[in-house]
């Protein structure tokens, strides 16, 4: 993966054998607040031909992201 220049917000663009790789579908979102209490973002895509091309994260008043989110295991049954 490759870091993107999105000022800090922590975009990921991944890596592909493909010349010039187009944006082709989002095929997962997810939504949180940071600790500012701004939403974030977040966009899984894949390119034309299928594969994976970028995590796009995108801050909602284009601040650099402070902190991701917290995620709790499931609880067992």
């Amino acid at each position: 993966v490759k870091s993107l220049q999105d000022g800090g917000m922590g975009s990921l663009r991944f890596a592909c054998e493909c010349q010039r790789p187009l944006l082709g579908q989002t095929i997962s979102e997810y939504r949180f607040a940071d600790s500012d209490g701004v939403e974030v973002i977040t966009c899984l895509n894949l390119d034309q031909q299928g594969h994976l091309f970028e995590l796009d994260i995108w801050k909602t008043d284009f601040s650099p992201l402070i902190t991701w989110p917290k995620f709790q295991q499931p609880e067992q049954t």
